[in-house]
């Protein structure tokens, strides 16, 4: 694989903010699909169960602006965040009808780039110690949740899953006023010890500036959001990094 540059926007919660769609597409029609890819990092939309019958108009608008840098030549991944429900239960490693990224992974992508290997994830698995979350995320990842809520009316489906997040935030407050920083070193180690990658980045803490860590031989980070601050990351063919944001007017 090789490309000239690798552009990473992690927890975006589109559809908070009036125009919040429209500025992302508009970021993406700027890219030139033969210079960039896309990841990709979770939490895409706020709260969005991704089969095409539980979609709305602005994911649908969305989806289309994806499309169209796909069929540019474009590339595009998705790893699956806590706000991201539904997605294809196994890694799709194919072009389809339904979604616009080359692949999408629930837990991990592995991208290999000439100057070494990329791992992104979420995120939201390294506080082993928030059991209740954990627990929380298990659910709604599973085959009985999955065919429970095909039995419920499209319409309701998006109002549901705000109600069950909504209920998350007030029992699990603890685990979300700081950093875990012990969890991070360990899960640093972990997957260095699986896996070696030269490169980690995850999101789902909306840090204000990057956090960024060294295990061994591999760089970890935890990028800021796109939502709020119009964050993302460039990461070159050899794994150059430049920390980037959007100039809204």
């Amino acid at each position: 694989m090789s490309i000239k540059k690798l552009i990473v926007i992690a927890d975006s919660h589109l559809g908070t903010i009036k125009g919040d769609v429209d500025q992302m597409i508009g970021f993406i029609s700027s890219l030139d699909p033969q210079k960039s890819e896309l990841l990709f990092l979770g939490d895409l939309f706020h709260i969005w169960a991704g089969p095409f019958k539980y979609r709305t108009s602005v994911v649908n608008s969305l989806m289309e602006a994806l499309f169209s840098f796909r069929e540019s030549g474009g590339i595009s991944y998705m790893v699956a965040g806590n706000r991201d429900a539904f997605l294809p239960e196994k890694q799709q490693n194919e072009q389809n009808d339904l979604y616009p990224f080359s692949k999408i992974a629930l837990e991990q992508l592995e991208i290999d780039l000439p100057g070494g290997k990329l791992i992104a994830v979420h995120g939201d698995t390294i506080n082993s110690t928030d059991k209740q979350y954990l627990r929380w995320r298990a659910l709604i990842r599973s085959k009985p949740f999955r065919w429970a809520f095909n039995l419920i009316p499209a319409n309701r489906v998006k109002k549901i899953l705000l109600i069950l997040e909504e209920n998350l935030k007030k029992t699990n407050t603890a685990f979300r006023k700081e950093f875990p920083e012990d969890e991070w070193q360990q899960f640093l180690e972990s997957v260095y010890s699986s896996h070696s990658p030269d490169l980690l980045i995850a999101g789902h803490y909306h840090p204000a500036s990057p956090i960024i860590d060294r295990y061994e031989s591999m760089i970890g980070m935890i990028i800021p959001a796109w939502c709020g601050s119009f964050s993302y990351l460039e990461i070159d063919e050899r794994l150059n990094i430049e920390f980037k944001q959007l100039y809204v007017g």
